[in-house]
């Protein structure tokens, strides 16, 4: 891989644009994820069209809350450039490394973690039909507001690709005033979704199966932005940074020669371990879940992924404190979620706990 080609340059409408690999790899990482999901679903008996429509769901909280962790608890090389929490707050506005300015890095698998948990609850819950009905209806104002801002910007910044997408948003919201567009739009519904929701509990044990090889491909994005990197090693599969992505006390390529200075590759240990954490989650799923409580093989997944980044975070050379301290917050984080994990799991299988199978929809019984 060419640290030196973080994109690909493209040219549309007389405009150069970028796609980043970074991007492109994230997403692969989500479709594979949410395709073993499917088929793992498929095989419980459940309707896979659920695994897509609940990540279609989990995708813009999951990208709010990953930046909203970043701008609460940004890294300490941040923090010493004077780009604080209060520093993003007060420079809302700026596009390039404000707190919206997600296209210029800093999301967090914490808050893509919550977020995403957020989409999928409100997929199947009761609010699903009436968030449903309530998009349906209106989605058309704010797509056609901003259509028309988006087009009046590129027209007077003469920006083509701007203009053409503005319009092109514009027109939709136009054309799905025409009764037979909008009922090509419509399609085939489906199934309707049953207004009390459903049990979100097996759907997250499904979840917990295909998320470590989503991660494993993901993490390889980091490899790409030269970021999620450790401390100095001699160790033979140590990686070499520029000095560009250099943070302190690295950044001399005198001390530290960008040639020969070799770091430890968190992404590549994080990524190793997931592939692990699926095949053994895989494995507990496929031939112990129906000794399981619907739910359990999440809480696995959660204890694992806090296990190996609470410990990575101690060879990570770019951290997040609480703000005013210099506490990791990522292993205050890791370390709670480990132990709420494994505390609940135990808690369900306490002497007395009567195992309830997953076709029933009822709660943990007693004997």
């Amino acid at each position: 891989m060419d640290f030196q080609s973080e994109y690909v340059q493209l040219a549309l409408f007389g405009q150069q644009f970028q796609i980043r690999y970074y991007g492109l790899i994230i997403v692969t990482g989500m479709i594979i994820a949410a395709m073993v999901a499917a088929r793992l679903a498929k095989r419980d008996h459940r309707d896979p069209e659920h695994i897509w429509g609940a990540l279609t769901w989990a995708i813009i909280p999951g990208i709010i809350l990953a930046r909203l962790w970043f701008v609460l608890f940004p890294p300490v090389t941040l923090i010493e450039r004077g780009m604080d929490t209060a520093w993003f707050l007060q420079n809302f506005g700026d596009l390039q490394n404000g707190p919206l300015a997600i296209w210029s890095g800093g999301l967090s698998i914490f808050g893509a973690v919550l977020g995403g948990f957020l989409g999928a609850y409100l997929y199947f819950s009761r609010w699903h039909n009436p968030l449903t009905n309530f998009i349906s209806r209106w989605w058309w104002i704010p797509t056609g507001i901003i259509g028309i801002l988006v087009a009046i910007a590129g027209i007077t910044g003469q920006n083509t690709l701007a203009t053409v997408l503005g319009i092109l948003l514009v027109v939709i919201v136009a054309l799905s005033f025409i009764p037979i567009v909008r009922r090509w739009f419509a399609g085939d519904a489906g199934a309707p979704f049953p207004d009390g929701g459903m049990r979100l509990w097996p759907w997250l044990d499904i979840a917990a199966v295909a998320l470590p090889i989503g991660q494993a491909i993901g993490r390889w994005a980091n490899y790409v932005n030269q970021e999620l990197y450790g401390t100095v090693t001699t160790l033979p599969w140590g990686i070499t940074i520029d000095s560009a992505h250099r943070v302190a006390p690295y950044t001399s390529t005198v001390e530290f020669p960008v040639a020969t200075a070799k770091f430890h590759p968190l992404f590549l240990y994080e990524s190793l371990w997931s592939i692990l954490a699926f095949i053994v989650l895989l494995n507990i799923f496929l031939r112990y879940r129906n000794r399981l409580f619907p739910g359990d093989i999440f809480l696995l997944y959660v204890a694992q992924y806090a296990f190996i980044r609470f410990l990575l975070e101690f060879l990570r050379v770019e951290v997040a404190y609480l703000p005013g301290t210099t506490i990791n917050s990522s292993q205050v984080a890791t370390a709670l979620a480990f132990i709420a994990a494994l505390a609940f799991f135990f808690y369900r299988h306490r002497p007395g706990a009567v195992y309830v199978p997953k076709e029933d929809e009822t709660a943990v019984h007693h004997a």
